[in-house]
């Protein structure tokens, strides 16, 4: 494995997607659960619902510009 997802396969992966890697904002939302440790902790760093975090993880709907550019500038940081 390589990339962002070789980096964290060692991790236990805690994030509730049932759709991972089937669409960019999917996979990226994805990769961002994983940063900061849980759909809880990415709900309050987008300030959006965790119910909200779970439709886009399971591919209902798709988060807004702004916010999918912000799980981006995450993912490729590593860190909030």
């Amino acid at each position: 494995m390589s990339g962002i997802s070789g980096h964290y396969a060692g991790m236990e992966d805690i994030c509730p997607s049932t759709s991972k890697n089937t669409h960019i904002y999917i996979k990226t939302l994805h990769e961002a659960c994983l940063v900061l440790g849980g759909e809880h902790k990415l709900a309050a760093y987008l300030g959006v619902s965790v119910q909200r975090v779970e439709a886009w993880l399971n591919g209902r709907g798709v988060p807004p510009d702004p916010v999918f550019l912000r799980c981006v500038d995450l993912v490729a940081g590593g860190r909030p």
